[in-house]
């Protein structure tokens, strides 16, 4: 079970199996609703999601060109999402609660990363997202 939170705990989640490996969004939208260099996330089957308590408390910001961010409305963290097809939740790699044994697979949107980032690890990293095979 891995289970998260944010940081006022107003809102819980708890997953009933695993959840991916870690991907790391260096766009400029990321960069901005995290206030850091990335946007880390990890994503876990809809179907083995479910919220403890404080799913009236997430709020979302959608931009004109469909981009969305979910957030507490009591402190302000990320909060998970559905991803647009409803298949898979989206889980800040910070709300975390524990850490499961889980590695940094990929960075994304690496061309535009901010010119300050230097990117430590040995994952692959796209200009822009994953290409499909």
């Amino acid at each position: 079970m891995v289970k998260g939170s944010c940081l006022c705990k107003g809102v819980q989640y708890a997953v009933d199996g695993k959840v991916s490996d870690i991907g790391h969004c260096h766009c400029s939208k990321c960069r901005k609703i995290s206030g850091v260099n990335s946007n880390g996330v990890v994503l876990a089957a809809a179907r083995r999601f479910q919220w403890i308590c404080g799913e009236d408390l997430v709020r979302h910001y959608s931009m004109e060109d469909g981009w969305t961010s979910a957030f507490c409305s009591t402190c302000g963290c990320p909060a998970p999402m559905p991803m647009p097809d409803g298949k898979l939740f989206w889980l800040p790699i910070g709300s975390l609660d524990e850490y499961p044994e889980i590695n940094v697979v990929q960075h994304i949107y690496v061309g535009s990363k901010a010119r300050w980032e230097i990117i430590g690890d040995d994952a692959p990293q796209y200009d822009t997202e994953v290409e499909e095979a």
